[in-house]
């Protein structure tokens, strides 16, 4: 048998074992009308999306690719209340985004990660505090105009 043979019927034989799709399989269909298309409610939540520019697109994907229950975080796009609480919530969905982002989870099944907003125990009145209390109303037209000027990236899956 000639070398060329041999090269080229190893290579037809790992042709046919590759994968022939590099593009995860959608695993959950997540309905965003649920969570207000991950726009937030509350317009100081949305400021802070807005100059932080979080990833809301990386946060989808980890849900409908990686089976990330994400149901605990709908209060915080439904809601109206910005409280310390809202605030870990939102850290946690920055810190999912930014390592979705990254790729870091791969095809890891994610199903059995229990995300809850950060225990405060006896504290737990400091976790309703409202945060919106300490913003000056006067400031309100500007964290407006800030929200409207920002792009928002629309989440598509």
């Amino acid at each position: 048998m000639k070398a060329s043979t041999i090269f080229v019927s190893a290579l037809a034989a790992f042709a046919t074992a590759a994968p022939t799709s590099t593009i995860p399989e959608k695993r959950v269909n997540l309905d965003l009308g649920s969570f207000n298309n991950f726009g937030f409610n509350n317009q100081d939540l949305q400021y802070l999306l807005a100059i932080n520019g979080f990833n809301l697109q990386a946060f989808a994907q980890l849900s409908a690719f990686n089976n990330l229950n994400i149901g605990g975080f709908q209060n915080l796009f439904v809601g109206n209340n910005f409280d310390i609480n809202a605030l870990l919530q939102l850290q946690q969905i920055a810190l999912l985004s930014q390592l979705g982002g990254l790729g870091v989870f791969g095809n890891f099944d994610l199903s059995a990660l229990q995300l809850n907003v950060f225990d405060l125990g006896l504290l737990g009145g400091i976790g309703g505090f409202d945060v919106s209390s300490l913003i000056q109303q006067s400031l309100v037209p500007q964290l407006q105009t800030v929200i409207q000027q920002t792009q928002i990236n629309t989440v598509v899956l």
